[in-house]
């Protein structure tokens, strides 16, 4: 009986239970574009950084990466790669050999991280061949070197150009080699587009005087597979080596990452605040329009206490209608910007300057869309509580009298 009252009262005023239902839509659908939008800025830098930097996770020689030696090279890598091969959470596997060095052009010289890798390894594990704006992915030419644009416009060079690579060999002796730049990198990876060179393991092992060194192991894994737990497992596994997920290698990754929760919970906050206001504003002129009803009806013999509970019936009912339609406007526009994208190219140079892709991809799981929808009701129940009470403060006899 106290629902069927408290749903014709919702539908009596039909402007005013349309701009609480409108409120709510807006709410919810505010809240999934906005948590979505602000996802795909964590996820995409993360994901980039991972897919085509520092991969899932890392195997070094526990010494190699404080200065980056080149004498701490992994002790049996065979032994870890065959491990890793048998292991249905990782996906790709890569070795590489680094040293810090000088790369220099007729123009101009600077200091570069000089990676030698495997070119098929390499381009399963951080795709590095689609990141070619420029020339070739490693071709079938003497001593290859892959550089990023802005290294490329600091050493005023451009494919095929012959640049010079100095650094020390094992024994601390200066060495060089003639490489010639076989492609050009475009990536949102600060490392990866300034200060890093990429040439064949071979090459670089040859010059270092060290032909079997790896010193470094990198590995993708399956989606779902808990990084933190597999570099556990690794280090157990390989306690002379030193294992390290993407959390561990990149902090500053993990920090964004709360960074970016902490400011999405302040845009819930502000949503929220902004729809109990309105939701409160609504329901109390409902309640002072009905003044003389509810004197009545208090009049008649109906608790205070079941005048209350219409008031919140008739809140819930009217979150019953906003909701659904709320989070299905969210959902249509998170899966349509989902799949298509929103193209910040106008902001590309800003986005690259920090390490982000120029389309970004909204998403949210179902479990944010549950808790948008639960909060988004939790908000509309407290903020009708100040009305329901309001409305239970008159006397019946006043109530009655009233204008």
């Amino acid at each position: 009986m106290l629902a069927r009252i408290a749903w014709r009262n919702v539908w009596r005023n039909k402007a005013r239970s349309g701009v609480v239902i409108g409120s709510m839509i807006v709410g919810i659908w505010a809240l999934a574009f906005g948590g979505g939008f602000m996802q795909s800025f964590l996820t995409g830098y993360i994901q980039s950084a991972i897919q085509h930097e520092i991969s899932n996770g890392q195997i070094h020689h526990p010494e190699f990466d404080k200065d980056q030696n080149i004498k701490y090279s992994i002790h049996n890598p065979e032994k870890i790669l065959t491990y890793l091969s048998q292991q249905k959470s990782v996906k790709k596997i890569c070795e590489r050999s680094i040293v810090n060095g000088m790369i220099s052009s007729s123009r101009q010289a600077t200091g570069v991280k000089i990676v030698g890798v495997d070119p098929e390894e390499e381009a399963q594990v951080t795709q590095l061949g689609s990141l070619v704006a420029d020339g070739e992915y490693f071709p079938h030419v003497s001593h290859p070197v892959l550089i990023g644009e802005k290294l490329a416009e600091k050493l005023k060079v451009k494919a095929k150009s012959k640049v010079v690579l100095t650094f020390q060999d094992v024994h601390g002796n200066i060495t060089a080699g003639r490489f010639r730049v076989a492609g050009i990198l475009h990536a949102a990876s600060l490392v990866i587009n300034e200060s890093s060179a990429f040439v064949l393991r071979e090459d670089i092992n040859q010059l270092l005087g060290i032909p079997d060194a790896v010193h470094e192991i990198a590995y993708t894994t399956t989606v779902g597979t808990d990084d933190l737990a597999l570099s556990n497992q690794l280090t157990k596994m390989f306690p002379d080596e030193k294992t390290e997920s993407w959390q561990e290698l990149s902090p500053s990754l993990v920090f964004m990452q709360e960074w970016m929760g902490a400011i999405l919970k302040i845009l819930i906050v502000i949503i929220m605040l902004a729809l109990a206001f309105g939701i409160i504003n609504t329901m109390l002129m409902a309640v002072l329009e009905r003044i003389r009803e509810l004197g009545v009806l208090m009049a008649l013999g109906m608790k205070r206490s079941r005048v209350f509970t219409m008031i919140m019936i008739e809140t819930i009912f009217l979150s019953l209608v906003g909701g659904p339609l709320g989070l299905l406007a969210g959902y249509a526009t998170v899966s349509y910007l989902g799949e298509k994208g929103i193209d910040l190219s106008n902001y590309s140079k800003g986005l690259e300057a920090i390490g982000y892709e120029n389309i970004l991809y909204p998403s949210l799981g179902l479990t944010d869309y549950s808790q948008i929808v639960i909060g988004v009701l939790i908000t509309a129940l407290l903020a009708s509580i100040y009305p329901a009470w309001k409305a239970i403060q008159y006397d019946p006899v006043e109530a009655i009298h009233s204008l």
